[in-house]
């Protein structure tokens, strides 16, 4: 089911990233924090977890320079007009948008719940744990989803 399930990110990611935040994007390989290059201080990260047939929680972290690119594009408001919680709120709406388009391609026999995207801190991210690139024009972001044991 996780392979299923990231698929359907993974597609998501490149739909949503392509409309409504006009970013094209190549899906990388598999990397931990380490490889990625992004500086732990000048990162955001989020989280939205869901249940249902199977349950467990999306995670992105961005440098802060591709969320303000993002929240840009999103919202049509200048680099220089924008607070960190611009930012934040852009990209836990990115999460919010890309986990209920990949939810909604998988057909379960119980119907998927989302839970409300919350930012998290560097010190709540598992450094560990495999990431999928996100390649963006001269940045990347991260991504992983986590199943939870049943």
């Amino acid at each position: 089911m996780k392979k299923i399930l990231m698929t359907a990110m993974t597609t998501s990611i490149s739909e949503v990233m392509e409309t409504m935040f006009f970013l094209p994007v190549e899906i990388g390989s598999k990397i931990i924090f380490e490889e990625s290059g992004i500086e732990k201080n000048k990162l955001i990260a989020c989280q939205l977890t869901f249940s249902g047939d199977t349950s467990g929680k999306l995670i992105t972290v961005a440098p802060s320079d591709l969320a303000a690119e993002m929240a840009e594009n999103f919202m049509g408001e200048a680099k220089d007009q924008l607070t960190r919680d611009h930012l934040t709120g852009t990209l836990t709406e990115m999460v919010n948008m890309v986990c209920g388009n990949a939810l909604s391609q998988v057909k379960p026999k119980v119907p998927y719940k989302l839970g409300i995207p919350e930012q998290i801190s560097f010190s709540d991210l598992n450094e560990n744990i495999d990431y999928t690139s996100i390649e963006i024009i001269d940045a990347i972001m991260l991504i992983s989803l986590i199943m939870n044991e049943v």
